[in-house]
């Protein structure tokens, strides 16, 4: 039984596919899906990026788009968007990181730079230099944005999970559910993720 408090990103109902499991932690390709030519993790720190321009208004009205189409747009592990999808028609399940990574296409000027699954999103965040910040930061309502990371050690179905937090809310694709946002209280599966500033407010 998944423990939707600990386990966020696990598929509720259904038996865990290992296939399923790799492409949601590492993405498509098993190593974070790098777009030819991207430099990925070997960016030299000397230019490591602190922030990211960031429209919480794009990213917001792609969660709604997801929430209202028809059909909804629901939770399937491993399942991705192509750039520039319209919800419901062109895709109708998105796991976590695919989730992210399409918001990351549409809110920012990153483009297909930020890489697939949650683990590989994980390790560029933290290699381009993203300041780290803390569980309790989430819950401001200053207007920055935060992206969170659940390791997939930290949960029983070994599938990790990510999440950006605006307003102390979270813009996330989750089991049993699919696109939403849930308030940022730092417990449960909150309390164990890693966080790092990627916009600031104002």
């Amino acid at each position: 039984m998944v423990d939707a408090q600990t386990d966020p990103a696990a598929p509720v109902g259904a038996a865990v596919d290992d296939e399923a499991k790799r492409i949601a932690n590492f993405g498509v390709g098993g190593a974070g899906d790098f777009p030819a030519g991207d430099p990925g993790l070997d960016l030299p720190e000397a230019f490591a990026v602190a922030t990211v321009a960031f429209s919480i208004a794009t990213a917001q009205a792609f969660l709604d788009a997801c929430e209202t189409s028809h059909p909804r747009v629901t939770y399937g592990l491993g399942k991705k968007i192509l750039p520039g999808q319209t919800p419901g028609r062109d895709f109708t399940q998105v796991d976590c990181s695919g989730f992210v990574r399409e918001i990351m296409r549409r809110a920012t000027n990153l483009g297909s730079s930020f890489p697939d699954g949650s683990v590989i999103q994980h390790q560029w965040v933290d290699k381009k230099g993203f300041a780290r910040a803390t569980v309790a930061d989430g819950k401001a309502r200053d207007g920055a944005v935060r992206i969170a990371f659940l390791s997939p050690n930290a949960t029983a179905s070994g599938i990790g999970h990510v999440a950006l937090i605006v307003d102390g809310a979270t813009l996330e694709s989750h089991g049993g559910v699919g696109p939403d946002s849930r308030p940022w209280s730092g417990a449960g599966w909150q309390a164990s993720t890693a966080l790092y500033l990627l916009a600031p407010g104002g």
